[in-house]
């Protein structure tokens, strides 16, 4: 076996990876928790590191050496964790959480610890372009060969197109452990091709909230029944590691009920020898109903579904009566409310024929096979039709009013005679530039939201001020519903490049060439060129980084 092709949804709350056999899919079954590996670490006393269930299992009793949920800081550069005194960022935790994958794959295919194991990682759609660079990283990281990085529902859709043959415009609503996604794509299944219409979401919306207010609803009862102040060990009153134990059994309760009273009306929470009260062991009993749980959750119902009536009235590219199908995915869409609030809004019901904590990993693995010329079943019945490769336009951009024009190239890095799959920019990418006003500092986009990727977009400035030979050039990406803000203050910095020319022009005559090129897995390569001398310097964006001083 030279070479394995395999789809993974790293997620929040749990990691699956799937590939196929006989053009079906099949999952990597993980010990201790089946297809699912908790997305959990947790680090011992010996330093020793432990991935999935055995981490989750420690972490209970010891949650203060486990790591949850890391994927909801992903590129956040300013984040770290300490457990069993080793430190890791969120990029280092996605790692160790891939290499555990990587192992159990050699080890279900027995296959040798050399194997090339090549992967399509999914990404939620809003994700930004640091977190999609953040997360190739980790897979790199964990030796994985990245074929590309798609997005959650994008994966979604692939899988139910494949399984059910639909040929329409298609609703993913994607509620995960912490990331909540909306998406809309054109499913053409002669033509064998995906592209996404339009999308949106939430980064910090998620199954970790329901469990986060269920949670707090229990050690208010515990408080109210023991008249303790559990807000703090300190203050308890509660030794350290019984504090400790105590939070993680209740988190553990929190979660349970939640998945429970998605089956079942009533879920009984039952923790014995809780902690030490006047003497005595403290037991907590409560039963918990759906409709306590939902009056509780109800701000978390608020967000899903007021997200998704304002995208689908601020959206120009789809109608509510052009979806044809509205597809649930994420493992919190198990929750019955969010799915009959989701069938409220479209007055239709949501396709549940295939297993929504599934449907990302499938369509991840769908789109790995197209990358080693193996034809899937469905891909035999149909030839394929090419694909417009590029598509030039023209439009006008200055860093101060000015009278040039910049070239826009899109074009398609996909397998030719195979499927085809049109992801699109969730935030808009550009430079600051100095307004009109000639004091402040705002956006000014080259790749916009909504633009197809993997794509190249060129536009022209030039200096603010006279005989300038050093040009900075800052990067910044558009901040979660900021599309519409100028100032630069409400988006998030990038990276920078400095170009050095040797021109001794006033300002305004100079004309710089920035052209941004995005590829396939949401890699950033600026370059920037003096069309003058011809002087030019292209930088591979490094996340975060800052190489100009300001």
């Amino acid at each position: 076996m030279n070479e394995i092709f395999v789809g993974i949804d790293l997620g929040t709350t749990n990691t699956l990876a799937c590939y196929l056999r006989r053009g079906r899919p099949n999952f990597i079954r993980f010990a201790g928790s089946g297809d699912m590996l908790p997305s959990v670490l947790y680090v011992d006393a010996e330093k020793n590191i432990f991935i999935g269930e055995k981490a989750k299992k420690r972490g209970v009793i010891d949650p203060l050496n486990v790591i949850r949920s890391s994927k909801t800081y992903m590129a956040d550069f300013g984040k770290t964790w300490t457990v069993g005194g080793k430190t890791f960022t969120p990029t280092q935790v996605a790692a160790e959480i891939l290499s555990e994958v990587k192992r159990q794959i050699i080890k279900k295919l027995h296959c040798d610890d050399d194997t090339k194991i090549s992967a399509v990682i999914t990404v939620p759609a809003y994700f930004t372009a640091n977190q999609k660079d953040e997360t190739k990283k980790a897979g790199v990281d964990a030796g994985f060969n990245v074929l590309q990085i798609i997005t959650e529902p994008m994966a979604a859709a692939v899988a139910v197109v494949h399984e059910l043959g639909l040929d329409e415009k298609i609703f993913v609503v994607d509620l995960g452990g912490g990331t909540f996604d909306i998406s809309v794509l054109q499913a053409d299944q002669k033509n064998r091709t995906y592209r996404a219409l339009d999308i949106d979401g939430d980064r910090k919306l998620g199954g970790d909230d329901f469990d986060a207010l269920i949670y707090d609803y229990f050690i208010e009862l515990i408080q109210r029944d023991t008249k303790l102040d559990l807000s703090e060990q300190e203050i308890s009153g509660l030794d350290y590691n019984e504090y400790f134990s105590m939070t993680g059994r209740v988190r553990e309760a929190a979660e349970d009920a939640k998945i429970a009273l998605s089956e079942q009306e009533t879920y009984t929470a039952d923790l014995m020898n809780l902690f030490t009260y006047r003497g005595k062991t403290y037991d907590f009993t409560v039963d918990l109903t759906r409709d306590k749980f939902n009056e509780i959750c109800q701000p978390l119902y608020d967000k899903v579904t007021s997200r998704i009536k304002k995208f689908i009235a601020n959206s120009d590219k789809f109608t509510l009566d052009e979806i044809g199908t509205v597809i649930l995915a994420g493992g919190s869409c198990h929750i019955p409310k969010v799915k009959a609030d989701v069938e409220n809004i479209f007055g239709k019901r949501t396709d549940t024929q295939l297993d929504l904590g599934t449907l990302v990993a499938v369509g991840a693995c769908f789109v790995a096979q197209t990358f080693s010329g193996v034809k899937t079943e469905l891909e035999k019945s149909e030839p394929a039709k090419n694909l417009e490769s590029a598509e030039k336009t023209a439009q006008t951009e200055t860093l101060e009013p000015a009278e040039n024009q910049a070239a826009q190239i899109e074009s398609q890095d996909v397998p030719s005679d195979t499927e085809k799959f049109e992801d699109i920019i969730s935030h808009s990418l550009g430079v600051e530039v100095l307004a009109p006003d000639g004091i402040s500092r705002v956006l000014s986009k080259i790749i916009f939201k909504g633009d197809v990727y993997p794509c190249e977009k060129t536009k022209l400035y030039t200096t603010t001020m006279d005989n300038q030979t050093s040009i900075p050039i800052y990067i910044y990406e558009a901040g979660s519903d900021c599309e519409n803000i100028a100032d630069i203050d409400a988006h998030e910095f990038y990276g920078d490049l400095l170009l050095e020319i040797d021109d001794n022009e006033p300002a305004g005559v100079p004309v710089i060439n920035v052209t941004f090129s995005y590829d396939k897995s949401g890699t950033l390569e600026v370059t920037a060129r003096d069309e003058k001398s011809g002087v030019n310097k292209t930088v591979t964006i490094k996340k975060g980084f800052r190489s100009i001083d300001r």
